[in-house]
């Protein structure tokens, strides 16, 4: 017996020691702009307390086996909600086998103040993209709790420094410029994850979620059985990294589309080079005729940068588009639809929070921004239903001949689980479809986002779709 304890024991202390992230100190300041991250925060938030130090700052950091600089990493930032380090034993066993970085930073947790947290965090981040190489379309920012609050900030106010966000329990919405929304449209994917007991969960699932998919940002929404407000464990983290990396395809053709706003590995430009970037950008935007997306980056570009030569050159090209008739028309038009999706989307998620007085001040700009027009009108509608307490109509954007599918909308509900013109209706859940009069009394008993299992006859063969009910889209009408 002794021999075999002894045995053991050498085969044990021979096993190698599971990996861990080892504890580093923050080498310079951060070349990002935490200030710009901050904004939102109030006028005295981009302020550092008295002998701040960005080379005292740590954290924690796992380095994958193998590392080479010859190609781009992938890295996960977690954000703590207390002052030390968290996340590394729910992501430990994705970062071992995938090759992934881990960084979970010291003293940026919740009791930290909004510009020292932000710093804290882009400290950090600068940190690691100096050392190492690090793919900015495989660079997801998460956090729990409070932490993913903060995660949702840095990430929708920096979104080039990122390829998707993934909150736990915990989400902050989109704040400042229009241009941001554009760009976290075009390469974010975010993850709200939630669990089934979670205190949160009514904000990720029914507030935050839906909102972010109505804007049309590529969002999925975890809920995890039986667990209440803590970490997910590891098998959910594996999820949501496999969703998000499932969209690096989408992020590397808008880097092609887009390639003054993308960044390399390293790469942190200074003010006068994002100036000149997003000025380049803004032009790109007018030839393709998008004019509208053209005019926010010119916004952004005088609003941010506005002491630099580019700056001042897009404030003066505002000024001569502002006269030019052809632009005013472009951008009445594309920037109506626009806002016409945003203010929409806001006022049904304040709805669907729980907020309807807030969700009718949404409805009451919109009608009143465009006066006179289907918009407005529908707008009223909207004002009057939430004044009656009714709900809001269902949706699934589909046309019926006799019980046959003979109209979709493309980006319908119904178009986008599938089905197709000339799909023959049978049965919606376990009511049976002769018809558009059967299909209608079904409707009025559902609301936006119940699911309905519907089953049609295509080709002669049986077929079973799941639909997620929707909302009418405002008309686009002047």
């Amino acid at each position: 017996m002794r021999h075999v304890t002894i045995l053991l024991a050498g085969l044990l202390a021979a096993a190698p020691a599971a990996a861990q992230p080892k504890e580093q100190r923050v080498s310079a300041p951060t070349r990002l702009d935490w200030q710009f991250a901050v904004r939102g925060f109030g006028a005295d938030a981009a302020q550092l307390p008295a002998g701040f130090d960005s080379t005292k700052q740590r954290y924690q950091l796992y380095v994958p086996k193998g590392y080479q600089a010859k190609k781009a990493w992938p890295l996960v930032l977690f954000i703590s909600a207390g002052d030390t380090p968290a996340g590394w034993t729910a992501w430990q066993k994705l970062c071992e086998k995938e090759g992934v970085f881990f960084a979970s930073p010291y003293g940026a947790g919740n009791s930290t103040a909004a510009g020292p947290r932000t710093r804290i965090v882009l400290d950090v981040l600068d940190d690691i993209r100096r050392a190492y190489r690090i793919d900015p379309d495989r660079t997801y920012i998460t956090g729990f709790s409070g932490g993913g609050r903060w995660a949702c900030a840095v990430g929708f106010a920096l979104p080039e420094l990122f390829g998707g966000v993934a909150p736990l329990c915990g989400t902050n919405p989109i704040t400042g410029p229009t241009y941001l929304r554009h760009r976290i449209e075009d390469r974010l994917s975010v993850a709200f994850v939630t669990g089934e007991k979670d205190f949160n969960r009514k904000e990720n699932e029914i507030y935050m979620g839906p909102w972010f998919q109505d804007l049309g940002i590529r969002t999925k929404v975890w809920v995890v059985p039986k667990v209440g407000h803590v970490i997910p464990a590891p098998e959910v983290q594996q999820e949501v990294y496999t969703w998000l990396e499932a969209d690096l395809p989408r992020r590397r053709e808008d880097a092609k589309a887009h390639p003054e706003l993308a960044l390399a590995p390293d790469e942190a430009p200074a003010p006068a080079e994002l100036a000149k970037r997003y000025l380049l950008a803004a032009k790109a935007e007018f030839e393709r005729d998008h004019v509208w997306r053209g005019i926010t980056l010119l916004q952004a570009v005088s609003q941010r940068w506005g002491k630099t030569d580019a700056g001042q050159a897009a404030g003066e090209l505002l000024k001569v588009m502002a006269k030019d008739e052809k632009v005013l028309a472009a951008v009445e038009d594309q920037g109506a639809a626009d806002e016409q999706k945003a203010l929409s989307a806001q006022a049904w998620a304040l709805e669907r929070f729980g907020q309807p007085a807030k969700a009718i001040e949404a409805w009451q700009l919109l009608a009143k921004n465009y006066e006179g027009t289907a918009v407005a009108r529908n707008a009223q509608d909207e004002i009057r239903r939430l004044g009656a307490g009714k709900r809001p109509p269902a949706y699934l954007g589909l046309g019926m001949s006799g019980g046959t599918i003979d109209q979709l909308a493309l980006q319908g509900p119904a178009a986008k689980a599938g089905l197709k013109v000339g799909d023959v209706l049978v049965k919606v859940d376990d009511t049976k479809i002769a018809g558009a009069e059967d299909l209608g009394r079904l409707m009025q008993e559902r609301k936006p986002g119940d699911r309905l299992r519907v089953e049609v006859q295509r080709d002669g063969r049986p077929m079973t779709v799941t639909v997620e009910v929707g909302r009418r889209p405002v008309a686009a009408e002047k």
